[in-house]
């Protein structure tokens, strides 16, 4: 913008910001714990408000801007932002059957897990595949390996993977396994911005990975997503994609001119339109410049529970971490032994009762859900781990910018109820 409001908003916005958390915190004095907290402060809003002065709202430079930047921290070679996670998802399914990339055809078996969260498998399913759901280790909430082996079978064209709540799945398996089967591998990262196996960044093993940017996530343009890959012809597919089949957004794609076409309104491809805004990809700017602080305080935070739980072990267990993995702890996800002597419900009811806000791992067994009634692919699936994370498994938020007495209280408050029932 041509006039710096910087210095005359910063101080207003501050007293704005101060005066609504007030409020705030009396609208939401249910918990003092809850599963999520705000993370942007007033850079943030001060770049947003950039945007909307300078009358640039729809994507523009910020949005390639924040893509740039967003590959060197991944580590990838291209960034596609779009409007969610879920979109991001999207998009790498149809450009899996997409007929000018020819990577899948219709109809192939695309294996899923059983436990994430459900666009994963309904933008396959939208796409044309057929999904088969792999089964769920308990341990670490990822695809049961030795299911994963069991369930590649002639029709599998391809894997979907979620490292889910930032735990890497161990790489080493799934990339031998795709390269013995040569399988198409995709990522779902959406709960794992900065997680590593053995060094690599999760999401630069398959062939393309979705990063959700939703309010509770690792950074929040309080709706977004992001597309990674290392193929530039792959990710003008993705751009194709993402505006309406438009030719005009891509950025490497030659194209012959058309005598009667106007080349401004060429559409080369069908898509749809998932587009960013730029007040997304200024929030998403100023987060990036705070993400290792996030990311140390969230792993420092999650140790300091676990501290309080590793006297109960034989009752209840937070997530199981490969020793050759980072993890990028998204949440604090617990699944009660087989042994627990008190119930699931009654310990959710307690938590809740003292101020501590409690969710299921995220849809718990998918094909336990309604929707599975109408899509006999869904159906029929053998799937006991996945049912020990549904009937056992809750998790609590975890705030990159919570004080570490914060977990103390947290874990204090679990020592009491165990003790009083055991």
């Amino acid at each position: 913008m041509n006039i710096d409001l910087t210095p005359a908003l910063r101080e207003p916005i501050q007293q704005l910001i101060n005066h609504a958390s007030r409020i705030n915190s009396y609208k939401t004095e249910k918990y003092w714990y809850p599963l999520s907290i705000a993370t942007y402060d007033v850079e943030e809003i001060l770049a947003a408000i950039d945007s909307l002065c300078s009358f640039r709202t729809t994507m523009w430079e910020k949005t390639a801007e924040f893509e740039r930047r967003f590959s060197f921290y991944q580590g990838s070679k291209e960034s596609v932002m779009v409007n969610s996670g879920s979109s991001a998802d999207l998009l790498i399914a149809f450009a899996l059957t997409n007929p000018q990339s020819k990577l899948l055809e219709k109809g192939d078996e695309i294996l899923v897990p059983s436990v994430t969260w459900p666009t994963q498998i309904w933008s396959v399913m939208m796409a044309g595949l057929r999904p088969r759901f792999v089964d769920t280790d308990p341990r670490t909430l990822n695809v049961d390996l030795d299911d994963l082996r069991r369930k590649i079978g002639p029709k599998t064209r391809a894997i979907s993977l979620v490292h889910l709540m930032g735990n890497p799945v161990d790489m080493s398996v799934v990339r031998d396994l795709c390269t013995k089967h040569s399988l198409v591998l995709i990522e779902d990262c959406c709960e794992s911005l900065g997680a590593k196996f053995r060094g690599t960044t999760v999401g630069n093993f398959g062939l393309a990975s979705s990063f959700s940017f939703f309010f509770s996530h690792h950074i929040t343009t309080m709706e977004g997503g992001m597309i990674t890959c290392n193929d530039p012809t792959l990710s003008d597919m993705f751009r194709l994609l993402r505006a309406h089949g438009w030719a005009r957004n891509t950025k490497y794609l030659q194209l012959d001119p058309v005598a009667d076409i106007d080349p401004r309104y060429m559409f080369v491809n069908w898509g749809f339109n998932v587009r960013p805004s730029e007040l997304q990809a200024a929030f998403g700017l100023e987060q990036l410049r705070r993400v290792g602080g996030f990311f140390v305080n969230r792993r420092d935070n999650a140790r300091r529970f676990a501290k309080h739980l590793e006297p109960h072990r034989d009752i209840m267990r937070l997530m199981e971490v490969h020793p050759d993995s980072e993890c990028s702890w998204f949440a604090l996800p617990i699944v009660l032994t087989p042994e627990c002597p008190f119930s699931k419900r009654e310990l959710l009811t307690h938590l809740e009762s003292e101020g501590i806000e409690t969710r299921p791992i995220v849809a718990g067994n998918l094909a336990r859900q309604p929707v599975c009634e109408y899509f006999p692919d869904l159906q029929g699936a053998d799937l006991p781990g996945a049912d020990a994370v549904h009937e056992r498994g809750f998790y609590l938020g975890l705030h990159p910018v919570s004080a570490p007495d914060q977990l103390d209280r947290l874990g204090e408050t679990f020592d009491r109820f165990i003790r009083q029932r055991t």
